[in-house]
């Protein structure tokens, strides 16, 4: 027997859930970080976890993979050959690329990065602790992947919490302590992922369960790799697109640069957590369903990922500038709330064509992705070196949102559903312009006050109309995805 489907509003919840958490744990630690290590050490900081994020890349999809196959299989002793094979070869390639990162990390932060004298010593001598983390990543992936197959959404999140916020409080912890190095700071960061990591596998064997003893299974070995060959070409491409940008504005203007851009973004692509967690609820139905069944589930989820998800980004516009000066002071948000904006639109545009990218990777079509991603990488690369020359910080904000429109079009064409995309999106284009015409005008007081509030009151009203009647009740998620 399979695992029986939990109903996909709850899925989607509990999804919600555990990325929402650590982002209160994230808003909270920022601003001890900025006063405690300071802009320019946090900012080398958030270089070492870019690098890290790339690197996440050498499980080969094999979580990916494993979540594909695991969801359609029937049998405990057919997953666990799965799974086994999986972990083994990830563990593998983890440790490959831990040690990869630690001769290429000391080039970056001794030639490339603009880091001041004073810390690049802290910084090289971090780089062990950080390829150590490399192969815990790697595992986290394919833990992950399994539990996802399973729908066991609860365990998944719940270890995903532990390891998130050990991996945020610990070096803070550290620096309490009074450890406040960037090498130690790492270390920390490595025990707190350590944890997470522990608890994953424990509640992993109580999900699949465990049957037999590890090894790798010659028949497993090709399925996997020829599914996670594209998922981990795109896995190779995907962080290079998403990270670039910092990298290349810590190499041409600095670390508090990279905190400048970084810290909006990082808050921005919270926003992108309720179509993230749709779409992993999702992907194990689309692995299983059939034809027009799968098609259908997912021009109701871009619908009502659209209806759904404009009023919040319509409230983030507004409140921006506000917030970041509550959070961090005047004169960052100043730098920091027009970069936000750009950002959200392009989290806008593209948060209803995630699940057009699990429908592909489910139904057995990464391949679809991955070439559009090497297409769209060098273009990019060449749009994001000329606009922060031009714009700075700014520019990078602009070159990623144009990406993130250009994989919605992308997306929601190769599925077929640009058109139930368009519908939807058109009626709210002028209330978001709106937002963003109040969000940078110099109108304070009463009048700004009445007027965000009619503008978050009419989109409110408008995105609910484009909810199937059936449907409206059923918000934030549609009654046709219960069972």
């Amino acid at each position: 027997m399979t695992a029986p489907h939990p109903r996909i509003a709850r899925s989607t919840l509990i999804n919600l859930a555990g990325l929402l958490i650590p982002t209160v744990v994230s808003l909270a630690t920022v601003p001890l970080y900025l006063r405690w290590i300071g802009e320019v050490r946090y900012g080398v900081l958030l270089l070492a976890f870019t690098l890290l994020g790339y690197f996440g890349a050498f499980d080969l999809g094999l979580g990916r993979a494993v979540a594909q196959r695991v969801a359609r299989q029937e049998s405990s002793e057919e997953r666990n050959r799965t799974f086994w094979t999986a972990f083994l070869l990830s563990a593998g390639m983890g440790v490959m690329g831990g040690i990869i990162l630690y001769f290429l990390g000391h080039w970056l932060f001794a030639e490339i990065f603009q880091i001041p004298a004073a810390l690049r010593g802290e910084a090289q001598k971090a780089i062990p602790w950080l390829a150590a983390i490399v192969p815990l990543i790697a595992l986290i992936s394919v833990l992950a992947g399994t539990l996802e197959a399973r729908q066991a959404f609860l365990s998944l999140n719940a270890s995903q919490i532990i390891g998130v916020i050990g991996l945020q409080t610990f070096p803070l912890l550290s620096v309490a302590f009074g450890h406040g190095s960037i090498a130690a700071l790492i270390a920390a960061a490595l025990a707190g992922r350590l944890v997470g990591v522990l608890v994953m596998f424990w509640l992993t064997a109580r999900r699949l369960p465990f049957v037999g003893w590890p090894a790798l299974h010659r028949a497993e070995i090709g399925p996997l790799l020829r599914f996670g060959g594209w998922i981990s070409v795109s896995g190779a491409v995907i962080p290079l697109l998403t990270i670039v940008d910092r990298l290349i504005i810590g190499a041409r203007l600095g670390a508090a640069a990279v905190t400048a851009y970084t810290v909006p973004f990082n808050l921005t692509q919270r926003l992108t957590y309720l179509p993230y967690a749709l779409s992993t609820t999702l992907f194990p139905r689309f692995s299983q369903a059939q034809g027009e069944d799968a098609k259908g589930l997912l021009r109701q989820a871009v619908t009502a990922l659209t209806a759904i998800q404009t009023p919040f980004i319509v409230l983030a516009i507004l409140l921006m500038h506000p917030f970041l000066i509550f959070w961090i002071g005047a004169d960052l948000a100043a730098k920091m709330a027009p970069v936000a904006i750009i950002l959200l639109l392009g989290i806008w545009i593209n948060g209803p064509s995630y699940p057009c990218y699990a429908y592909l990777q489910a139904t057995g079509r990464p391949d679809i992705m991955t070439k559009f991603y090497l297409m769209q990488l060098i273009p990019f690369l060449i749009a994001l070196w000329l606009l922060i020359d031009w714009l700075g910080i700014y520019g990078a904000a602009v070159a990623w949102s144009l990406r993130m429109l250009a994989d919605a079009i992308a997306w929601f064409s190769a599925t077929g559903s640009l058109m139930d995309f368009g519908k939807s999106i058109l009626r709210s284009i002028p209330l978001v312009a709106i937002a963003i015409l109040l969000a940078t005008s110099n109108i304070n007081g009463y009048f700004d006050v009445v007027s965000s509030g009619l503008v978050i009151v009419a989109t409110v009203y408008v995105c609910i109309s484009m909810m199937p009647p059936s449907s409206r009740s059923q918000i934030p998620i549609v009654k046709h995805f219960y069972n």
